[in-house]
């Protein structure tokens, strides 16, 4: 048995400038299973290596191909899967990653025999057990199946992050100088829990999981993060700084093994603004960014998006970041019922408070949020490539489409001018 595990991208606008290259993680979990069951695979991200999906199918000869891929790369996804079928019907395909977690049903199609929708690792070891074979799937947790020509879908399962290995990271090893976060590289990934236990209504990641928030141990944690030979560890849970004393072990132990790295991670504003000792101990232990969800910069914004923050704390953060040395990315949410007055009060505030690094993204209804259900009517398009936050996929109440999209663009145009940051990312030479 030989096994392609693919990660599948769709070209958005950020293609020009590819702000974060990164490994694949969630494929180099799956790579760390199959090292333990001593299955031959190997791993194809066209994103590091280059190249084509086609011509390392055919070098390589697989018996199964796992594809894995966001919600804008869904029809490549399928795209990719009708060509395995229509070059050797005999190769199995399997399709997961977050995207099908939740939207498997965007996967029940003709060119794909198993959709794997929950606890990934411990269902494809139970494939392995049953030598996968797909006739004998009916008590296998976590995935959706053909048989006899119709879809049958299991119980989806959540995960105990706890009993995860570490990743196989083999393949990191060999692109690492290709991946990036903004200037930092080489960059790896690193996940210390799963889903988030807060519930702002427009998050897709609260979703994950069956909507249970699983952290592993922080000495795990610290213990991954040794083995791991990058300078530049991203932490890539949806919001790393939740728990103020897991935060504390984590700085504590980090001391204690006398490691040195320089880390980027996400936070909410309200731990920032509520705990500027933690903040001041993570800057000493090499912390040099924070990616924070502002959303918006008006409470009734904050309070409709049920992000259980303030302004005033939006603004505090930013403070407390600025005395610490810690960079900050800011991301903002553009409502489809925004005027120019609200786009005008979003830069107004953004110079105000000298913000350097920001991301702004159109209000997006994401399948399987709360927010989808309520918006589906409404949407204009529904094509995978259009959810990157950069297009609407819902028409503007205020505005037309056009003005829209031209306040829209203002700000990061703006942000060209005004950012010394943005532009020696853009446009080369040294960050300070």
């Amino acid at each position: 048995m030989k096994i392609l595990l693919a990660k599948c991208h769709k070209k958005t606008i950020y293609s020009r400038f590819e702000p974060a290259v990164t490994e694949p993680l969630e494929l180099e979990y799956l790579s760390a299973l199959l090292v333990q069951l001593q299955i031959e695979h190997r791993i194809y991200d066209p994103l590091l290596e280059g190249g084509n999906f086609s011509d390392v199918f055919k070098t390589y000869g697989p018996d199964l191909v796992l594809l894995s891929g966001y919600i804008t790369a869904a029809d490549i996804m399928i795209e990719t899967s009708r060509y395995v079928k229509l070059q050797n019907p005999g190769v199995k395909v399997f399709v997961g990653g977050i995207h099908a977690e939740i939207n498997y049903e965007e996967f029940l199609v003709e060119s794909i025999d198993v959709v794997v929708h929950s606890d990934g690792l411990h269902t494809l070891r139970k494939l392995v057990e049953r030598n996968w074979n797909t006739a004998s799937l009916a008590d296998i947790e976590g995935i959706a199946y053909r048989e006899n020509g119709e879809w049958k879908v299991n119980r989806k399962v959540s995960t105990d992050f706890s009993s995860m290995p570490m990743p196989n990271r083999s393949y990191f090893e060999r692109y690492q100088g290709r991946t990036k976060y903004m200037h930092y590289s080489p960059v790896a990934l690193l996940k210390t829990a799963l889903s988030c236990p807060y519930q702002c209504s427009f998050c897709y990641c609260k979703q994950l999981n069956e909507g249970i928030y699983s952290a592993r141990s922080i000495e795990a944690v610290v213990e991954e993060i040794s083995s791991i030979s990058a300078e530049y560890i991203w932490i890539v849970d949806d919001t790393f700084l939740i728990d103020r004393k897991r935060i504390q072990e984590f700085v504590s132990k980090m001391g204690e093994r006398g490691i040195r790295k320089k880390f980027i991670a996400y936070s909410r504003v309200d731990f920032i603004a509520g705990n500027e000792d933690i903040i001041q101990s993570l800057a000493d232990i090499g912390f040099v960014e924070l990616i924070a969800g502002m959303e918006a910069v008006e409470d009734q914004l904050l309070e409709n998006y049920k992000k259980a923050c303030s302004a005033d704390e939006n603004r505090r953060a930013v403070e407390i970041l600025k005395r610490h040395g810690i960079n900050l990315t800011a991301l903002f949410i553009a409502g489809i019922d925004f005027q120019r007055k609200d786009f005008h009060y979003l830069r107004k505030w953004i110079r105000k408070m000298n913000l350097q690094s920001y991301t702004a993204s159109i209000f997006t209804p994401i399948k399987g949020t709360a927010y989808y259900k309520e918006y589906e009517h409404r949407l204009i398009t529904r094509d995978p490539a259009k959810y990157d936050f950069l297009h609407l996929t819902l028409k503007p109440t205020k505005m037309s489409v056009l003005a829209f999209y031209f306040h829209f663009y203002l700000i990061y145009l703006e942000q060209i001018f005004r950012s010394k940051y943005i532009r020696s990312f853009l446009f080369g030479g040294k960050h300070e």
